[in-house]
C-alpha cells in the first residue's frame, strides 16, 4: 500500500465528512486574501481553521449523545473564533489556543482511553493540527533585545510533553483495541465493520500501531459457502501440521528459529524456501509456524500464510472470516534494527517505512478467538503450553 491507501484504510466511515471538511479547509485557507503578514499568525489561522472544520463536521457522521455532539460543535466554534483572531491579528489567540488545545486534547484522550471513540487517521491528523498550533502559540517569537528564554523553554517543554502524552495514549489504546479485535474473530462471529461504541473498534485494528487490516468488501458476515470454505481450510491446515507437533520436527523440515526472541508465547519460525515457491495459501507448505516456547518445552499454536510480495492481495476463500493483514515497519540504519511506526504514522530519523507482504494466521490449537483470529492471548498461550507442551 502507498501512503494514501494506508491513510484511507485507517479512516472510520463516520469520519469521512470530517476528513473532507479538513482537506477542503487546508486547500482553501492558505490562499485566502488579506490576513496577517507574520508567518506564525498565518500558520495558526490555517491550522486552527482546519481543526474547526473537522470538529464542526464530526456530528455529520456520528450518532452520539447530545453531550458529545455539543462538545464537537462547541470546540469547533471556539477553534473557528481563535482562527479568526489570528487572521485579524487580534489579541487573545495565543492565550486562547494555549488554554483550549490542552483541554480539548485531554477530553479526546479520555474518550479514546475509555473506548468511546476511535483514534483513527482523522482523529490523529486533527490532533496533530492542534498540537502544532499549540506549539506556535506556546513558544513566543524571539525578538531583538527580548530573548524570552524562560518562556520559550517552558513553551517548548509543554509542546513536547503534549505530543508525547497524546501519542502514548493513542498508541496504547490502539494496541489494546487491535488485540481485542483480533481475539474476537471466529467462524461463528465474523468481524463487524464500522464504528460501534459497543463493539471491537475495527478501525483501530487497521492502520494504527503498524497494522494494516484489509478493508472488508461486500457483506460483513460470511455466506454458507464461505463459512464452509473457511472450515475446510482450518481442517486441512490442522491435518497438515500434525507432523510439526514437536519443535525438532519443524526444524528438521527446514523451518528456522528467529535470530532473536526464540522463546515466548508466539515464536515465529520461517521456512526460507516457502516464501518464494509460488504456492499461495497451501496448508502443506505454510510460510511460517507459530510455537509457544518456554523452559525447554514447545507447543505448536498455528501457522502464518504469507504472500510473496507486498501489495499483492491474498485470496479470501472464507470471505470476511479469512482476513489478511500487513505491517508497517521502520527499518533503521543507525542504529540498525526494525520497529513499528509511531502512533502518528511516521518513522524516526535515519529510518524508512516499509510495508511487508500480507499475511494471515490460522490457529490450530483452538484459541478462544477461533482459528482465524489475528492473534492469541498471551496468558492463554502460556496455559496451553503448560498443558500440551512437548520437550523442545
Amino acid at each position: 500500500m502507498n501512503p494514501i491507501e494506508t491513510m484511507l484504510t485507517g479512516v472510520a466511515p463516520e469520519h469521512a465528512a470530517a476528513l473532507a471538511a479538513g482537506v477542503l479547509a487546508c486547500l482553501f485557507l492558505p490562499f485566502l486574501r488579506g490576513g496577517p503578514r507574520a508567518p506564525v499568525e498565518r500558520w495558526v489561522f490555517v491550522l486552527l481553521g482546519a481543526a474547526a472544520a473537522v470538529h464542526l463536521a464530526l456530528p455529520l457522521g456520528h450518532r452520539d449523545s447530545a453531550l458529545l455532539t455539543a462538545g464537537f460543535l462547541g470546540s469547533g466554534a471556539v477553534y473557528g473564533l481563535l482562527a479568526w483572531l489570528a487572521y485579524a491579528d487580534r489579541r487573545g489567540w495565543r492565550t486562547g489556543t494555549v488554554l483550549l488545545v490542552p483541554l480539548n486534547l485531554l477530553g479526546y484522550l479520555v474518550v479514546v482511553g475509555r473506548g468511546g471513540e476511535e483514534a483513527d487517521q482523522v482523529g490523529i491528523a486533527a490532533a496533530l493540527l492542534e498540537l502544532v498550533a499549540f506549539g506556535l502559540a506556546a513558544v513566543p517569537v524571539r525578538r531583538p533585545g527580548r530573548p524570552r528564554r524562560l518562556l520559550r523553554g517552558l513553551g517548548s517543554t509543554a509542546t513536547v510533553g503534549a505530543v508525547l502524552l497524546t501519542g502514548l495514549v493513542v498508541w496504547l489504546s490502539t494496541i489494546q483495541a487491535h488485540q481485542a479485535a483480533g481475539e474476537s474473530e471466529s467462524l461463528d462471529q465474523a468481524p463487524a465493520v464500522g464504528h460501534s461504541h459497543a463493539g471491537g473498534h475495527q478501525h483501530l485494528a487497521r492502520a494504527q500501531a503498524g497494522v494494516i487490516m484489509r478493508p472488508l468488501s461486500g457483506d460483513h458476515h460470511p455466506t454458507a459457502a464461505q463459512a464452509a470454505a473457511a472450515a475446510r481450510l482450518e481442517a486441512a491446515t490442522k491435518e497438515s501440521v500434525r507432523r510439526f507437533a514437536r519443535l525438532a520436527d519443524a526444524l528438521a523440515a527446514g523451518y528456522r528459529l528467529p535470530l532473536t526472541g526464540r522463546t515466548g508465547p508466539d515464536v515465529h519460525l520461517e521456512h526460507p524456501d516457502y516464501g518464494s515457491d509460488g504456492a499461495v495459501l497451501d496448508p502443506a507448505r505454510p510460510e511460517m509456524l507459530v510455537f509457544a516456547i518456554e523452559d525447554g518445552r514447545a507447543a505448536l499454536l498455528g501457522v502464518v500464510f504469507v504472500m510473496e510480495r507486498a501489495g499483492a492481495p491474498g485470496p479470501e476463500p472464507g470471505g470476511p472470516v479469512t482476513r489478511w493483514h500487513a505491517h508497517n515497519l521502520c527499518v533503521s540504519v543507525a542504529p540498525p534494527g526494525i520497529g513499528i511506526v509511531t502512533p502518528y504514522g511516521g518513522c524516526p530519523a535515519l529510518a524508512v517505512a516499509v510495508t511487508v507482504p500480507e499475511m494471515m494466521h490460522v490457529w490450530t490449537a483452538g484459541p478462544p478467538g477461533g482459528a482465524f483470529a489475528e492473534g492469541v492471548d498471551r496468558i492463554w498461550a502460556g496455559e496451553y503450553l503448560h498443558r500440551h507442551g512437548l520437550p523442545a
